[in-house]
């Protein structure tokens, strides 16, 4: 393009970096969005080529192609532009490697890997396809995977619109295939083109296709099956020469994927697969069949349910943002530093509110209030949540009167969509939050969707909005005690959940008929009894009464049903029962995140992990902050034979809360499923928990050979923490294979009433307990069907 363009140059509203790469067409320079604070590449045109206007064609056709397409596994064109005759494309940059760079001379990349990548490249294609564009230019140069393992494809600078078949049928094959071997001509990298393409024959969908067949193949191979010693050698082994089949090579490859690769490269087009999305449903099928298989070769248990995988990454990355939003902690401008309470309250009473509207989504609170105090911009948390929007605003209180500022704003440009002042007494409380929530509800819908405030849809929203808050209080007083009461039960020690009960009740000596605060009350009975702070049955019993007042003055409160569901889950054992009450929680507040997590954990206990791991994917991409979920996802991926999925799901509960309970102790668990002696035993030593670190180094000695420890750990933990640990001691006795003693503990536990019997079911460690007539019952006593 002339002479290189240096660094901190400044072309339109973007500040050049270092030079990425270059090719024919043009020279990528990393670059910065001065306007929206971002990374971003830009690819510029050779200055020379500019004047070409076949070149000059195709640089604005690649622009074109990509823009029109809107896919997670495709690269984001954000501009097309031109500069004192410079042309460029501005597009996401791209924290990553080419596939090309992560194929190993060492040898064919791992299974899953393949067939992850080859999926989100097919959905790509589906996609691209179904919008009438065709890449023609598919090859690990093109595919880039993302640190995070995510793949995008990239460079549709050969991308051809779908046109109508015009076939020239004045030109034979024999002089149509001597026209398109000379260079220039044919379009397309030679090793990765599909038959028709290197005959010069109008193409569509199906020849790349057949590239990704080529990609599929070297994947597994670690070779490309159309090869010569020059370019026309290579061209005729593609038109006339078949693949060498894969077996015959000695790696280990099924023959289900056998079929699906040589499929894709059937030189008849007729006889390829005829669609991207029949490719990816055939490798989607794989690998369930692939991990079922896996999963019965484990634990040869007609009790272990193999789920379809889902991975977080797919699910988050996934998610548009437009119809997302993060209710941020407000600023407490008052004297009072008491007051913080308040002006988190009422952020929370909003989220919830908006969690509970149809068609958003909601960052929770554990993850939007883990900025509060912070200097985070808006662009950084709205990245770190994955939102399109902010609600923030202040506080001040004198008084009885109170000033409450908020704004909405929009994440991509930093512009304030909408925001208000009010100035009302304390008793008006009530009559703000609404009038925020209907705003902001307005304000989004008209954004996305072009409803016109003022319009009937406003008095729908206004609808939404009454039916989200049903169940709150009738008292200002009330609800202020009910804040502070979930202030102080959120610090999880014994002394404030005493608080907290103690809140709650003087809330409803104020309004007997606050239903939130009655099943918020419920909650706080339940955590006092499954730690195990009050007697099991009295504090369960406590739970229960109190939750049902609440369902009984509000048949409609989502935090009532969920709340139920723990109860029957935990301590009644009834399956059913939770499943129902979950339903119904998940209808009425389908973006709370509490509510899906205990949906999941409930799937996950009933062996329906396809299911658990869906709900779980959704509950972090609400609350992506939270080392609990991160946690119980983390059992889930375990459960599910996701070892590496479950590694890297503990370590960000870990990361996230380094002192959190438990989380350690099953790290370690993972790493010795992985046969990673040495790191399950840091991780075991780790775990703050006395119980659960001597529980995890009684099972990863006993793993290792090491009988000596593994005993005087077990003495330990049957000595000093038998009470309340039945079902974990059970667990150690099973996978030591001693029978008899891990029946013997499960009897007490089920006498205990302790709720890790629930997870029995799923619980890898007691594969040796699976022949056991024995263990079919004792799971149909806890409400399992056998």
């Amino acid at each position: 393009m002339g002479t290189e363009l240096k660094a901190n140059t400044t072309i339109s509203h973007y500040r050049l970096g270092n030079k990425i790469a270059a090719g024919g067409m043009g020279e990528v320079y990393l670059a910065h969005d001065i306007n929206l604070d971002r990374k971003v590449a830009i690819k510029f045109l050779h200055d020379e080529l500019s004047h070409d206007a076949d070149k000059l064609k195709r640089f604005v056709q690649e622009a074109k192609a990509a823009s029109a397409l809107n896919h997670p596994n495709i690269l984001t064109v954000y501009e097309i532009g031109e500069v004192d005759g410079k042309n460029y494309i501005a597009t996401e940059w791209i924290e990553g490697k080419t596939l090309r760079d992560q194929i190993s001379p060492e040898g064919p990349m791992p299974l899953r890997k393949v067939l992850k990548t080859a999926i989100q490249v097919g959905e790509a294609l589906a996609a691209a396809h179904a919008a009438g564009i065709i890449h023609r230019d598919i090859k690990p140069e093109n595919i880039m995977i993302r640190n995070d393992g995510y793949a995008k494809v990239v460079d549709f600078g050969l991308a051809k619109l779908t046109e109508p078949v015009a076939a020239a049928a004045s030109t034979d094959d024999a002089t149509r295939d001597l026209i398109n071997t000379t260079p220039g001509i044919i379009m397309g990298t030679v090793s990765y083109m599909s038959p028709e393409q290197a005959r010069g024959r109008v193409i569509d969908a199906r020849t790349d296709i057949f590239s990704l067949g080529v990609v599929l193949y070297e994947l597994l191979t670690n070779r490309q099956p159309f090869t010569g010693e020059t370019t026309s050698h290579a061209i005729v082994a593609i038109l006339e020469k078949e693949p060498q089949p894969l077996f015959v090579m000695g790696h280990n490859i099924p023959v289900e994927l056998e079929r699906i690769t040589l499929r894709a490269l059937e030189k008849n087009v007729d006889d390829r697969y005829q669609t991207a999305k029949e490719l990816v449903d055939d490798l989607i099928a794989l690998r369930k069949q692939l991990e079922f298989e896996e999963e019965l070769e484990r634990t040869g248990s007609p009790n272990s349910v193999m789920p379809t995988r889902m991975l977080m990454s797919d699910a988050i990355e996934r998610v548009e943002p437009d119809n997302t939003i993060a209710v941020l902690p407000f600023l407490n401008m008052s004297r009072n530093e008491d007051g913080d309470y308040f002006s988190d309250g009422l952020a929370e009473e909003l989220l919830n509110v908006l969690s509970k509207i149809q068609g958003l989504r909601v960052a929770a609170r554990t993850s939007a209030f883990a900025f509060k105090g912070t200097q985070t911009t808006i662009a950084e948390i709205g990245k770190a949540l994955n939102v399109g929007s902010v609600l923030e605003g202040s506080i001040r209180i004198s008084g009885n009167r109170v000033r409450i500022s908020v704004q909405l704003i929009k994440v991509a440009d930093g512009y304030h969509i909408w925001s208000q002042t009010y100035d009302r007494t304390m008793d008006d409380i009530f009559a703000v939050q609404d009038d925020i929530a209907e705003s902001v509800v307005e304000e989004l819908r008209a954004m996305l969707l072009g409803e016109v405030p003022g319009s009937d849809a406003s008095k729908q929203v206004m609808i939404e909005v009454a039916n989200a808050v049903k169940g709150r209080a009738a008292n200002p007083e009330a609800q202020r005690l009910m804040l502070l009461g979930r202030h102080f039960l959120d610090r999880t020690t014994r002394e404030d959940t005493e608080k907290a009960v103690e809140f709650f009740h003087e809330a409803l000596d104020l309004d007997p008929g606050y239903a939130l605060c009655w099943a918020e009350l419920g909650r706080a009975y339940s955590i006092e009894a499954g730690r195990v702070w009050v007697p099991v049955s009295e504090g369960f019993d406590r739970s229960r009464e109190a939750t049902l007042k609440a369902l009984t003055l509000e048949p409609d409160l989502a935090e009532g049903h969920a709340q139920l569901g723990r109860i029957l889950l935990s301590y009644d054992w009834d399956l059913v029962g939770a499943a129902v009450s979950y339903k119904r929680a998940l209808n009425l507040a389908p973006g709370s995140s509490s509510v899906l997590d205990g949906a999941s954990v409930l799937s996950y206990k009933l062996g329906r992990l396809d299911e658990a791991l869906e709900l779980s994917n959704r509950v972090l991409i609400q609350d992506p902050l939270s080392a609990a979920f991160w946690h119980n996802h983390g059992l889930t991926c375990h459960a599910a034979g996701l070892l590496v999925e479950a590694e890297m799901a503990f370590r960000r509960a870990i990361e996230l809360v380094p002192q959190r309970a438990v989380s350690h102790a099953l790290l370690a668990l993972v790493m010795l499923d992985q046969d990673k002696a040495d790191s399950a035993f840091e991780q075991a030593v780790q775990e703050p928990y006395e119980m659960w670190r001597i529980w995890a180094m009684a099972i990863i000695n006993f793993a290792a050979g090491n009988k000596g420890d593994a005993d005087e750990a077990l003495v330990k933990l049957t000595a000093e923490h038998a009470e309340g640990n039945s079902y974990q001691i059970a667990e150690v006795f099973a996978m030591r294979g001693d029978v008899d003693q891990a029946f013997e503990w499960l009897e007490r536990a089920f006498d205990e009433r302790d709720s890790g019997l629930t997870h029995a079911k799923i619980n890898p460690r007691f594969r040796p307990l699976y022949g056991e007539p024995r263990w079919t019952e004792l799971l149909t006593r806890i409400g399992f069907k056998p």
